[in-house]
């Protein structure tokens, strides 16, 4: 991750990550040796790579995609499927690409299913790492006046533009190009409300942001959690100045809702 890997896959005897193209491929692999040199007990790993086209991503993210009820009133379909809303229901499509966040995952949903309830009218958000737009589509959706969707990957951005506009939320979704770090708030700061459903290692890093980006009385979530994870999330969100206020489980995934401690003066 270091390294800039997107995500760790464990596979048969090994561990598989994607990266962005580097210009040099062969000294790219070189750095990369270099570096799990220097983690003990990982000396003697060896490396391979091979090139993957994005266009097989596109089609592998069809496989077994359909219309998923998350709650009551929510409702996400890829956009190759035609479903008709029934009243009360909010419907959200979806074409993922390559981008992360579809409904399929169950750290998705679980950020969904604590967003639902929080979403007031006209409330400004916040996603951080936002992937494929679908949980500031939802906000959107569900009433937030304004959403500020933060993403780092060219592609995923792109990809989340797409998605907003086929949901006709472009008046109140934004998605910005922008690689997030250390304490200070969030750009667009303060928020009603943050949602980052990213890798358990960054929220540890970004909590103080988080904090300091919300306003008095909002929330946070956090997705993409691992359940043995989940206490020292808890312990650094409370260092941070959150406690735990809602949690959701499923499979081995753990996603919490927080709120921010009152500052004492």
């Amino acid at each position: 991750m270091d390294l800039g890997g997107r995500a760790v896959q464990e596979v048969e005897g090994g561990m598989r990550t994607y990266f962005p193209s580097p210009t040099d491929p062969d000294a790219f692999m070189e750095a990369a040796r270099r570096r799990i040199q220097e983690i003990p007990g990982a000396d003697t790993a060896e490396l391979d790579w091979r090139w993957q086209r994005q266009e097989d991503w596109e089609v592998f993210w069809r496989w077994g995609l359909g219309p998923r009820r998350i709650t009551p009133r929510l409702v996400v379909a890829p956009s190759w499927e035609a479903v008709e809303p029934q009243p009360g229901e909010v419907l959200v499509t979806l074409d993922p690409g390559m981008a992360f966040g579809t409904a399929e995952h169950p750290t998705t949903r679980g950020c969904l299913r604590l967003l639902d309830p929080r979403i007031s009218p006209g409330a400004r958000i916040v996603d951080v790492g936002a992937g494929s737009g679908i949980l500031s589509i939802v906000a959107a959706r569900l009433g937030a006046g304004e959403v500020l969707a933060l993403e780092m990957d060219d592609l995923a951005c792109e990809i989340a533009l797409e998605n907003v506009a086929a949901n006709g939320v472009g008046d109140r979704v934004r998605v910005l190009r922008n690689e997030v770090g250390g304490e200070a708030p969030l750009i667009g700061s303060p928020f009603h409300g943050v949602v980052a459903n990213l890798q358990s290692h960054l929220h540890l890093v970004l909590l103080d942001s988080f904090r300091a980006s919300l306003t008095g009385d909002g929330w946070l979530i956090l997705g993409g959690i691992l359940r043995e994870e989940r206490g020292r999330i808890v312990a650094r969100a409370w260092e941070a100045g959150f406690t735990l206020e809602e949690e959701d489980e499923e499979e081995e995934w753990w996603t919490g809702a927080f709120k921010p401690v009152p500052l004492v003066p």
